[in-house]
């Protein structure tokens, strides 16, 4: 027999001792009501490791085996904070299996939890530096972890009203360290979101977490494998899961987040040397997880089969256990779901602090909760996130103070977002060429509540954007906005036979007022009028050209839906924008000529009168299985009444929707197609075959006017290509090989990096 397992044998020999003797009233140790010995478990910390304890927990409820106190320390103390409530083993599992963890641990919000009116702009920078008066405010790399704390609000509601952990189904203490004097900080009593919150408050990587007058971070730092805590609890038995095994080898630190997460447990080593010696049946797991780090958060399935595995070794031991103590100390039969009904709750009144720049009634007037009313998590929850989503805030936390049965007293606290970023991206676009793209942003400029950018890319086709938006109203859904828009870009036209046949300067510039109102997260509708002007300018013009330029009025109304799950490669959700606009005021200064020789414009059908136009753009995903999706793209472009010639006509082409009237189409470039009406379909197949690689097959298919100047002869398109695309912190590379039947020409189209 190898050393190990006789080890383990003799430790199993010896809590099969103890309880014999505990049966004889020998052990003199703390006992429960009816002198049965009281059974610990402890779990340590570990990052991503720790899920592997989930395992454990559900060999435990196999065998049944009663828990009666619990400790852990980081990810220990999710894991056993989530089974000392109540959740059994197998509902831990079902949790952990749904959750997105990587975007738990990131500073970006998840795209569903912005609001419409800020997803434009949403996580399309590498790199965002915010200011403060007018100074840099360079990013600590910490993260404060919105996404996380909502998730544990949400697995914490059944005990919302709870706040001595001694009361929870198993009473449960997990360990933080004072970042003040480094000591041991024993959390048993508050709020248990917190309490957790800063157990797993790894430094340098989460944001310290403040609990009365001290800032506390991870407890794995002084005590990660809290075995002593249980002992001090009374514990008579204690069996130990241990994820982490002490500090790991030089070679097994491959990223920043396993250098800081060592740097930071160096003091525990000689805790975790006593600790070992204090566990009674001990579950190690070093080896079985050697491969997987503490960040290895895209591999949980595998970290949780990995501790399924060790849990049916242990199996035997648990189950031995729990029959040698139920037969001493029969109680009543084993309850694996231990957790209790989770009811609404009724705010007694709400509470905010932290606010600076942004006023009280904004916030309050956002989250549109009332007093006296009753609200279930969820609820909570969607309030929050509306707040949130306005992106004035970095963390928005709350607690419940009872107040009665049934009451509760809603304490809100905030931590704002600078008011300045100065945000940058690079990008690499077949058709514009390559671009540095900088952004400002500012909050709050010159009124409250408002949020104003500047964009520009600095090219050969440079493009600019400005935007203004003020919310107004009652909940603050209403939203008024002032914005213009410039684009410059060289636009080659084609011939029937989709020859190349002038080039063009095409200008476009804008000014825009508009008014919308926000259903939600996802939704709007809203009008407004644009004044616009266009310029062509050929390069050179050895046969027909249009030169000049117009100016008119665009009066619209428009409908918007975004509730994509992600900004690059989504794999559900709808992506729709509707515009209906009428033009008119036009004031024309196009010219036509052939050889040098100006032609009549009437003569031509040309015509620059009034005319009405629609535009319907929608991707919808589908999920396929985990690793694909599928992609149904769809436009409906539309001039009613209409004679301009290729003025305010339908770009088609391109794979990628950056100027103004395009309708991107599989294998043509943009140009190829200069039309007045055109409806399409694509058809795309989004496979991730690697983790962040991609193969993207598309096909699509159009029909459109044939006729630029207003006939009716409509003429087919078809299209195919097979994208590859990464998925980076520069944004999503891309190259696509395409083909068209009419074109007849094999095309390569490639984007490097977030669009403008």
């Amino acid at each position: 027999m190898k050393q190990g397992s006789i080890a383990q044998f003799n430790r199993i020999i010896s809590v099969l001792l103890l309880v014999f003797f505990a049966g004889n009233q020998i052990v003199s140790a703390q006992r429960t009501v009816n002198g049965r010995p009281r059974v610990a478990l402890t779990l340590s910390g570990g990052g991503a490791r720790g899920l592997a304890h989930i395992g454990i927990l559900e060999a435990i409820d196999s065998a049944g085996l009663k828990i009666d106190l619990l400790t852990g320390t980081s990810m220990g103390s999710i894991v056993g904070s989530l089974y000392a409530m109540g959740y059994s083993g197998k509902m831990i599992e079902a949790e952990a299996r749904k959750l997105g963890w990587n975007s738990l641990f990131t500073n970006q919000p998840v795209l569903t939890a912005i609001s419409y009116e800020e997803k434009k702009e949403y996580n399309r920078y590498i790199i965002e530096i915010p200011f403060e008066y007018g100074k840099p405010k360079l990013a600590s790399g910490v993260i404060s972890g919105e996404a996380l704390w909502m998730e544990l609000a949400k697995l914490c509601w059944p005990v919302k009203d709870v706040k001595n952990f001694q009361d929870f189904n198993i009473p449960f203490k997990c360990i933080a360290t004072d970042v003040a004097t480094g000591q041991i900080v024993t959390l048993d009593t508050g709020e248990i979101v917190t309490s957790i919150r800063a157990s797993m408050a790894i430094p340098s990587i989460f944001t310290a977490v403040k609990i009365g007058n001290r800032k506390l971070v991870d407890g794995g730092v002084v005590r990660n494998f809290p075995v002593i805590t249980a002992k001090e609890m009374g514990a008579d038995i204690v069996i130990g899961s241990n994820v982490s095994g002490g500090l790991r080898k030089a070679e097994h630190l491959q990223t920043p987040f396993d250098i800081l997460y060592q740097l930071g447990f160096y003091k525990d080593a000689e805790d975790f040397n006593k600790a070992i010696k204090q566990t009674d049946i001990y579950v190690p797991m070093k080896n079985e997880l050697e491969n997987y780090s503490a960040a290895s958060f895209g591999s949980v399935d595998s970290i949780i089969e990995i501790g399924r595995k060790k849990g049916q070794e242990m199996y035997p031991v648990f189950k031995h256990l729990a029959d040698s103590l139920n037969a001493l100390y029969p109680e009543h039969p084993f309850v694996a779901d231990r957790l209790p009904f989770a009811t609404d709750v009724e705010l007694s009144s709400i509470e905010v602090s932290g606010l600076v720049h942004v006023d009280k009634k904004f916030f309050l007037q956002r989250l549109h909760l009332k007093p006296n009313e009753c609200y279930s998590q969820a609820q909570l929850r969607a309030a929050i996130l509306k707040v949130y989503g306005t992106r004035f805030f970095k963390l928005i936390t709350y607690n419940l103070a009872p107040e009665g049965y049934g009451r509760s007293r809603m304490e809100i606290q905030v931590e704002e977002n600078p008011l300045t970023y100065v945000k940058v991206a690079l990008n690499y676009n077949t058709f514009t060429g390559a671009n540095a793209i900088i952004n400002l942003t500012q909050r709050n400029f010159i009124v409250p509540n408002s949020r104003s950018f500047v964009r520009a890319a600095i090219s050969e086709n440079p493009r600019l954007e400005a935007e203004y938006f003020k919310y107004l109203g009652r909940s603050r859904t209403f939203g008024f906005g002032l914005s213009t828009y410039y684009e410059n870009n060289s636009l080659t036209i084609y011939d029937d036979n989709f020859d190349k046949l002038q080039p063009y300067r095409n200008k476009y510039f804008n000014v825009n007022m508009d008014v919308q109102y926000m259903f939600g997260k996802d939704m709007a509708i809203g009008g407004g009028t644009r004044w616009e002007y266009i310029k062509f300018k050929p390069q050179f013009s050895p046969f027909l050209e249009v030169r000049g330029s117009t100016n008119q009025l665009n009066t619209y109304i428009t409908y918007g839906v975004n509730s994509l799950n992600q900004k690059n490669y989504p794999t559900k959700g709808l992506l729709l924008n509707f515009e209906s606009g009428y033009i008119y005021n036009q004031h024309p200064g196009i010219k036509v000529r052939n050889n040098g020789e100006e032609l009549d414009l009437d003569s031509m059908g040309v015509k620059f009168g009034d005319y009405e136009r629609f535009v319907l753009n929608a991707k919808y995903y589908i999920p396929v299985g985990r690793k694909s999706a599928l992609e149904l793209n769809g436009n409906i472009s539309y001039n009613l009444n209409y004679s301009e010639s290729m003025v305010n006509g339908f770009v088609v082409g391109g794979v990628t929707n950056i100027m103004r009237n395009q309708v991107p189409f599989i294998g043509l470039y943009e140009g190829e197609v200069v039309t007045p009406r055109i409806g399409a379909v694509q058809l795309a197949w989004q496979y991730e075959f690697y983790k962040n690689f991609y193969a993207i097959p598309r096909i699509g298919g159009a029909v459109y006017d044939g006729e630029i100047s207003g006939g009716n002869r409509y003429k087919y398109l078809s299209g195919y290509g097979l994208g590859a695309g990464y998925n980076t912190r520069l944004g999503p590379l891309e190259a696509t090989m395409m083909y068209s039947d009419q074109s007849g020409q094999l095309k390569f189209y490639v984007n490097m990096g977030f669009s403008f």
